[in-house]
């Protein structure tokens, strides 16, 4: 490949170091160079030697009779330190500034903790001051002599510290990291500057208000620049893992803000934000001109190695960037070698991604980001180790070491074979088998992989098995993590040579017992990118896979996939939709004095109220005993209804109402598939109820007396549109399959139960009177929690601010519209002419009594209905 090509030598006095020295052979760009025992970059940066030998791998190197015959404790030959290996290496010349993946992650996360900070303290305002009141009357009670101390660090040390660390970079030759250091320390006090020109000019918003506080010269200034300027300098000097400097440049820091709040100059958070915006200048900087590379050279990696025991001949850079390590091809008189670099610069591409799918996925699809080089290098060593015990061909690590302070090298011994994305399907039984009886002793050993895709199984030409990887995988892996490495190894097996050869060749080794355990965790998910990859070419393959593997048990219950998600898009939309939900609320609860609510409202019409939310519960208990044949008891009913409202606190409302309603009529002796449909009637009963109501409702409300209606021209028009889009989604295929293969089965199953209930008028009666009892208990209920607090709005009018407010809270997915629900119903009582403060606590006053005071109702029910059988 084009770029350097270099020779190496290892060290002939034992010290570990190399010295690259240009020879006077070249062709084209090619270089060669050799090691020796001077000056390499690690001794220029300082760094000692940290070669171990004790990391020789086991290597079959015969000595001259005439030398001594040299064991190490393993019994294996030790190298001769003293023999010339020259080494080749071929790699483009290392940049001399990167940027590094971890720097922007860190920003990221800065950012939100600042946007988060200003948002809670702009809500939490007196208990913003009383935080910093307690410090700063914590910090004050410390010892004058202690205090006197801070003093003097600070003042001293916000002058010494720039110095200090201008000179260390001068030492270690790097001026143009002085140079941006002091650029960017610049850079922020500027933006301090304008951000305080805005404050004293009233621009400034809600940030005023957050960050200063009034004095009798104006305000406080909204950010420190002292602070700001030294963290962007230290920030972009990269002082971590300095000796000396870090622990000074930490208590200096640490010294102003105590002076500076027990000064009075600043708010606390004033100095929280300072560290953050300081921190993210410095940052922002790294990002956009890059850090100085410490990367080390093939010629370092290849001493390393060599001074180890690796008879390493050619050193060829194949990738430089594999899931963020350097990888290496080398060869030895032994064979070729897998060598990976892993190094500061690229570590966190990797522990990034990690680190996303952990927050995404529950435990056991993935394991945790190392945190440090070490960790991660002794992680990967311990896996390669463990597949090695085994008996599992796998990367087996012969040489393990650090390349200076900041990276470190391990060259795997990689098995031969051809991947099975290669052999399109060209699998014998035999083969199967052998992948089976893989799959088998990593269960047993408790050996999880996480990454079996079709890249990761090799087959070589004797039909053996090996694994081109080593994974994310654990040892003493728990069970839920080996069920999904079965399942990525159905899926990846069955893309190759279908579903029914998978299914037969794992249960003929795995037997069906064991087979059947990765049915829950057979989801996409679950799998590695590469089988998700080549899933979608064949989108079938899991589904006929599920289908055939729950044909083995036919009469078995049906297993419940596992949730593997702990992040779902659902739930970042909930989390989003309850946040802004929440600001909004909380800002309305602000303009509410909740003493002054409890000894003016009128509790007669609150105890109605109630009576009208105890109703609600009725009416959805008339409603679903109308919708079926047998007789419900009443009481049961009831109680499930009760119980659908405390499940609305960990499941959707609709999802919730569902199944346990459904649940509960088949204990009562329905079939699932009637025992669904009249749930679907229920549900429908209860739609129509809305519609009617709501239509006369806004009828009575926009027009008063006259009581005449005329539609909208935009509402028509809007009907229409909707109207010819649904006719235009029928002219789709894929849209009448839709509807033929799943909705036209489920109403055609809903059929019998409908026209059942049509039949007997008794039914009927019950079904539509308990959904109509249900909807005008709720608006009953909002009526007497405005008249409550003296407000006079029309009926009709709050019907309609009932009905606009439950619609929002079936859009916001929090539990039970929380949030939305209360912001959309105050928003229209203001609407409707009850002034602010009234409307809120109106509403507050209305979800009390139909929201909050059900849950422990519904807990109680919940649990006697599971002790009785009834759900």
């Amino acid at each position: 490949m084009p770029g350097n090509s270099e020779r190496t030598q290892p060290p002939r006095d034992g010290a570990g170091a190399a010295r690259a020295e240009l020879s006077d052979e070249t062709t084209g760009e090619t270089m060669h160079q050799t090691a020796g025992n001077a000056d390499t970059r690690a001794e220029r940066d300082g760094r000692p030697d940290t070669a171990d030998p004790s990391d020789a791998p086991e290597r079959r190197d015969e000595r001259p009779d005439d030398r001594p015959d040299e064991r190490d404790v393993d019994g294996r030959q030790s190298p001769d330190p003293e023999a010339p290996i020259d080494v080749e290496v071929v790699e483009p010349p290392i940049p001399e500034r990167v940027r590094r993946p971890a720097d922007g992650v860190r920003l990221a996360a800065a950012l939100v903790l600042l946007v988060l900070g200003l948002l809670i303290a702009d809500l939490a305002a007196g208990t913003r001051g009383a935080v910093e009141q307690d410090l700063t009357d914590a910090t004050s009670g410390l010892p004058r002599l202690l205090l006197t101390l801070l003093g003097w660090m600070s003042g001293i040390g916000v002058l010494l510290l720039p110095i200090g660390v201008g000179a260390d970079l001068l030492v270690r030759r790097r001026p143009m990291q002085l140079i941006q250091a002091l650029g960017t320390a610049v850079v922020g006090g500027v933006l301090v500057i304008v951000l305080a020109v805005l404050v004293q000019s009233g621009n400034g918003g809600f940030v005023t208000d957050v960050l200063t506080r009034p004095t009798t010269t104006g305000h406080t200034g909204p950010l420190d620049i002292v602070i700001v300027a030294m963290l962007a300098l230290l920030t972009v000097a990269d002082i971590s893992g300095r000796k000396w400097i870090s622990p000074i440049a930490t208590t200096v820091v640490i010294a102003t803000l105590v002076t500076t709040l027990l000064s009075g100059a600043m708010t606390l958070a004033a100095l929280a934000c300072s560290l953050l915006i300081g921190w993210m200048v410095g940052l922002g900087s790294r990002l956009v001109f890059g850090v100085t590379s410490t990367r080390p050279p093939g010629t370092e990696v290849a001493a390393v190695l060599v001074s180890g025991g690796l008879p390493l001949t050619r050193l060829e850079l194949i990738d430089a960037n594999d899931a963020g390590d350097r990888r290496y091809l080398g060869q030895t008189t032994q064979g070729p070698l897998d060598v990976h670099v892993i190094d500061r610069d690229t570590f966190g591409l990797a522990s990034g991604r990690r680190l996303l799918r952990v927050l995404r996925l529950r435990s056991g699809f993935t394991r945790p980001p190392a945190l440090t080089l070490r960790s991660e290098v002794e992680h990967r060593t311990l896996m390669g180790l463990a597949l090695h015990d085994a008996g599992v061909r796998a990367p087996k690590p012969v040489a393990v070491s650090e390349v200076g302070p900041f990276s470190a090298v391990i060259a795997y011994d990689e098995p031969q074979g051809t991947p099975l994305s290669e052999l399109d399907g060209d699998l014998d039984d035999a083969r199967l088998a052998a992948i089976w009886r893989l799959a088998g002793t990593l269960h047993r050993r408790r050996l999880v992989h996480r990454q079996l895709g079709p890249s990761t199984i090799l087959v070589d030409d004797h039909g053996g098995v090996a694994l081109s990887r080593l994974g994310s995988g654990d040892v003493a892996a728990d069970d839920i993590s080996l069920r999904i490495d079965l399942a990525q190894l159905l899926t990846t097996v069955a893309l190759s040579v279908g579903p029914e050869r998978t299914v037969d060749s794992a249960v003929a080794v795995l037997g069906e017992d064991a087979v059947l355990r990765a049915v829950p965790v057979l989801q996409p998910v679950a799998l590695s990118p590469d089988a998700r990859a080549a899933l979608k070419a064949s989108k079938s393959v899991m589904g006929e896979l599920r289908e055939r593997l729950v044909a083995l048990r036919p009469r078995a219950e049906a297993v419940e996939p596992v949730q593997l998600r702990r992040i779902s898009p659902r739930g970042v939309v909930t989390l989003l939709g309850g946040g802004i939900a929440g600001y909004v609320l909380l800002t309305q609860l602000a303009q509410v004095d909740i003493g002054k609510v409890v000894t003016t409202a009128d509790w007669r019409w609150a105890a109605l109220l109630g009576l009208f939310a105890a109703a609600t519960f009725a009416g959805a208990s008339v409603a679903l005993s109308g919708a079926v044949q047998i007789h419900l008891r009443f009481v049961r009913t009831y109680m499930t209804q009760l119980a659908v409202a405390f499940s609305g606190l960990v499941a959707p409302a609709a999802v919730g109402n569902i199944a346990l309603n459904t649940r509960y009529l088949q204990t009562s002796g329905l079939s699932p598939t009637m025992a669904g449909a009249s749930v679907g009637v229920a549900q429908v009963a209860q739609f129509c109820s809305y519609f009617v109501l709501l239509v006369i409702s806004g009828v009575l409300a926009g027009t008063g007396p006259a009581v005449s209606f005329s539609p909208s021209p935009v509402l028509v028009a809007a009907i229409l549109v909707v109207v010819i889009l649904l006719l235009g989604l029928l002219a789709l295929p894929k849209v009448r399959g839709l509807l033929t293969d799943r909705v036209l089965p489920q109403v055609k199953s809903a059929l019998p139960q409908v026209l059942a209930v049509l039949q007997h008028p008794a039914k009927l009666t019950q079904l539509l009177g308990g959904a109509l009892l249900l909807d005008m208990s709720f608006v009953a209920a909002l009526v007497c929690a405005t008249r409550a607090f003296g407000a006079q709005a029309p009926v009709a009018a709050i019907a309609v601010v009932y009905f606009a407010g439950a619609i929002v809270g079936s859009a916001v997915p929090t539990p039970g519209g929380l949030g939305g629900i209360e912001a959309a119903m105050s928003f229209g009582l203001i609407s409707i002419g009850v002034d602010s403060g009234t409307a809120v606590s109106s509403v507050l006053l209305y979800r009390l009594a139909t929201y909050w005071l059900p849950i422990p109702f519904g807990w109680f029910s919940l649990n006697r209905l599971q002790k009785v059988g009834a759900i």
